[in-house]
C-alpha cells in the first residue's frame, strides 16, 4: 500500500533523510579516522598521529580519549610547549581542573618544577565544596602519579565539605601505594565505622593490602581501640575474629566468638562457623576446642548435636591426616563413632557419621562387610536427603568393586545413572560404570560412555573421561587389544587392594610388549600401588620417570601433583612439596588440577583458606 504525503511533508521527509545519511557519513569516516590515528599511534608514528588526533579532538572536545592521546603524542615527538597550549585550550572550553593538572604535569616534564608546584598547590586552593569536582581533581592528580597532591585535595575537600568521613577508601587506597600503612588502616576502620554493611568489602581490601608483622600488629591495635570506644558495636568485634583468623590464631579467636555470641545469644552460630573453617585449615585442635565450647552451652542449644558431629568430623580428620596410623588409634576413633551412635541413635541426622565409620571399615581397619552393612542401612533411613544417598550408593557400588562384585556395583551406578540425569551425579556414576567396563575388557561400551561424558558439566568428570577414552582409543589400533586388557586387569585389581597381582599384570605387559604406548600408563600405576603400600619412596621413582620420560603426555600433570602431595602430606617435607607446586604452575598452568595446586601452594605459604 502507497501512502500519499502532501508536497511540504514529502519535502520534510527528504531533508531528514539527507541529515541522517549526511551524520551516517560523517559518523562512520570520524570511526575511520579514529581507527587510522590509534593505528599511526601503535606503531609510533606519533607525528602522523597527532595531526590526525588534533583534527579529530577540534570535532569533539568532550573525547578525553582523543585529548589523551593527543596529548601522550606530543609528549613522544617532545612538542611540549603544543601540548600545553592544548591542555590550556581544553580548561578554557570546559573549566574542568583535569586539564589544570595536567599543565602543572607538563611543566614539570618541561623542566619547571617550581611551576609545577605553583600550579598544582593553586588548584587545590581553587578547589569548591563539590564532591564530584573534588573527585574529579583527586582522580586527575592520581593518573599522573601525583600521589601525595592526590592526598591532599581529597583531605582539602573533607574540610571543604565538613564532612571527616567522607573519601575514607580512596584515601585509603593511596595511603596504601604510598606505603602509610598506619594511615591506610586508620582509613579502612574509619570507613567501615562509617559503613558497617561494607566490613566484608574492606576485610578484603586490607587483606590484599597487609603482609608484614608490624602491619597486622597496627590493625590489631587499631581494632582493639574501635572496641574499647564502640562496645556496642559489634562489627568491629566481628573484624577481630576475622583478623584472628587470618592470623590462624582460632585460640584469640574463639575468645572474641563467645563474647560476640553470650552478647546476640546466637547459642553457638560463631563458633560453629569458626570451627568448620579451622578444619578446612587443618587446625583440628582449634577445631575441637571450638565445638566443645558449643557442647558447653548445652544439649537444649540449637548447635549442640551439630557439635558433637563436628568434633567427630575434626577427630576423624586429624588422625587419618596421619600417614602412620596405629591400630589403637583407629580402633579408638571406631569406638568414639559407635558411642555417638549409640547415644544420638542411627538416623538421617547422624547419616554422615554413620558414612564416615563405613569408610573406618573399608580403608583403614580392612573391614569390608561392615562397611558394606553400614552403607546398607544408611540408604534405608527414612528422611535422608536423596542427594546424600545417591552419593552413599556410589561409594557403596565401590565397596563391591573392592568385593569383585562387579555386577552389582554397576547396578548402583546405574540406578544413580537414571536418577540423576544430566545431574554431575548421575555423569560420575556413568563414568563409574564406564570404568568398570573398562576393567572388565569391554572397551568399545567403555568408550561409547566416555565419549558421551566428555561434555561433562564436571571438569574434572569430562577430562577424566577424556584421559580414559584416549588410553582406550590409543591402545585398541587394528583391534589388537591384549596388552590393554592385561592392563585393564591390573588397573581392576589395584582398585581391589590386590597389588602384588596388579604387579605381575603390568610386568606382564613389560615382557610381552617391549616398548608399547603403555609405558608411561604402567609406570603411573605402579607409583599409585606404591603409593598405597606407603612405599613412598619407590612412588617417587615412579612418578618421576612419567615426569622427566613423558612429562608432555596426558598424565605428567597428574604425576607432578600427586609427587607434590607425597611430599606434601605423606613425608611432611614442606620445602619440595611447594618446589614441587611452584613448578606445577610454571609447566602445567592450563592444567585441570591448576586452581588445585595453587591453593595447596598457598596453604604451604601460610594463606588462610577461607
Amino acid at each position: 500500500m502507497f501512502i500519499c504525503y502532501p508536497k511540504m511533508k514529502v519535502y520534510k521527509v527528504f531533508i531528514l533523510l539527507v541529515l541522517i545519511l549526511g551524520f551516517s557519513n560523517n559518523n562512520f569516516a570520524q570511526n575511520k579516522d579514529e581507527q587510522l590515528a590509534s593505528q599511526f599511534f601503535s606503531n609510533g608514528e606519533f607525528d602522523k598521529a597527532a595531526a590526525l588526533y588534533e583534527k579529530l579532538l577540534n570535532k569533539n572536545l568532550n573525547s578525553l580519549y582523543l585529548y589523551d592521546n593527543l596529548i601522550q603524542s606530543l609528549i613522544k615527538l617532545k612538542r611540549l610547549d603544543d601540548a600545553e597550549n592544548i591542555s590550556k585550550k581544553m580548561y578554557r572550553k570546559t573549566n574542568s581542573a583535569y586539564f589544570l593538572v595536567d599543565i602543572g604535569y607538563l611543566y614539570k616534564l618541561n623542566n619547571k618544577p617550581e611551576k609545577a608546584i605553583k600550579q598544582f598547590d593553586e588548584i587545590i586552593k581553587k578547589t569548591i565544596p563539590n564532591q564530584e569536582k573534588i573527585l574529579e581533581t583527586s582522580n586527575a592528580f592520581e593518573k599522573r602519579n601525583e600521589l601525595e597532591y592526590a592526598i591532599k585535595s581529597y583531605l582539602n575537600g573533607r574540610k571543604l565539605l565538613g564532612y571527616e568521613t567522607v573519601f575514607n577508601n580512596e584515601l585509603a587506597a593511596l595511603y596504601n601505594k604510598t606505603k602509610q600503612t598506619q594511615s591506610m588502616i586508620d582509613e579502612y576502620v574509619n570507613s567501615v565505622a562509617q559503613y558497617p554493611e561494607n566490613r566484608e568489602e574492606v576485610q578484603g581490601l586490607l587483606q590484599n593490602s597487609i603482609h608484614f608483622p608490624n602491619d597486622f600488629e597496627l590493625l590489631k591495635i587499631a581494632l582493639i581501640r574501635k572496641i574499647k570506644a564502640n562496645p556496642n558495636t559489634d562489627v568491629f568485634y566481628e573484624m577481630l575474629i576475622w583478623f584472628y583468623v587470618q592470623r590462624k590464631d582460632f585460640d584469640n579467636a574463639l575468645i572474641q566468638a563467645k563474647a560476640i555470641d553470650k552478647r546476640l545469644k546466637e547459642e553457638g552460630r560463631k563458633m560453629m562457623d569458626l570451627g568448620y573453617l579451622a578444619i578446612s585449615n587443618e587446625k583440628y585442635d582449634a577445631a575441637t576446642r571450638l565445638f566443645n565450647e558449643v557442647i558447653l552451652l548445652g544439649n537444649n542449644k540449637a548447635y549442640y548435636l551439630a557439635a558433637k558431629l563436628g568434633v567427630l568430623e575434626a577427630s576423624n580428620k586429624k588422625l587419618l591426616s596421619n600417614s602412620n596410623l596405629s591400630l589403637i588409634e583407629l580402633k579408638n576413633l571406631e569406638n568414639t563413632y559407635l558411642a555417638f551412635l549409640t547415644e544420638n541413635g542411627k538416623t538421617y541426622y547422624t547419616a554422615p557419621s554413620m558414612r564416615d565409620l563405613g569408610k573406618l571399615y573399608a580403608y583403614y581397619l580392612n573391614e569390608v562387610d561392615k562397611a558394606v552393612e553400614i552403607y546398607t542401612s544408611i540408604l534405608e533411613l527414612p528422611g535422608t536427603d536423596n542427594f546424600f544417598k545417591a552419593d552413599c550408593k556410589l561409594e557403596l557400588g565401590d565397596l563391591y568393586v573392592l568385593k569383585g562384585m562387579e555386577w552389582d556395583a554397576m547396578l548402583l551406578y546405574g540406578q544413580v545413572d537414571k536418577d540423576f540425569l544430566e545431574h554431575p551425579l548421575g555423569q560420575e556414576a556413568k563414568l563409574r560404570n564406564a570404568k568398570l567396563s573398562f576393567y572388565l575388557g569391554e572397551f568399545e561400551w567403555a568408550k561409547a560412555q566416555l565419549d558421551i561424558l566428555k561434555t561433562a558439566t564436571t571438569q574434572l568428570i569430562a577430562n577424566n573421561a577424556l584421559e580414559l577414552s584416549l588410553l582406550i582409543q590409543d591402545n585398541t589400533v587394528d583391534s589388537i587389544e591384549d596388552a590393554l586388557k592385561l592392563f585393564a586387569k591390573a588397573d581392576l585389581l589395584y582398585q581391589q587392594n590386590k597389588f602384588n597381582e596388579a604387579f605381575i599384570y603390568l610386568d606382564s605387559i613389560i615382557t610381552e610388549f617391549p616398548k608399547h604406548a603403555l609405558t608411561d600408563d604402567i609406570a603411573f600405576k605402579k607409583a599409585q600401588i606404591y603409593s598405597k603400600q606407603k612405599k613412598y619412596d619407590q612412588a617417587i621413582k615412579f612418578y618421576t620417570i612419567v615426569i622427566n620420560e613423558h612429562g608432555s603426555d596426558i598424565l605428567g600433570d597428574n604425576a607432578l601433583l600427586n609427587l607434590a602431595i607425597i611430599y606434601e602430606k605423606n613425608l611432611n617435607n614442606i620445602d619440595e612439596a611447594k618446589k614441587n607446586y611452584e613448578k606445577f604452575i610454571e609447566s602445567y598452568g592450563s592444567s585441570i588440577f591448576i586452581n588445585e595446586v595453587r591453593k595447596r601452594y598457598r596453604f604451604l605459604r601460610g594463606d588462610i583458606l577461607n
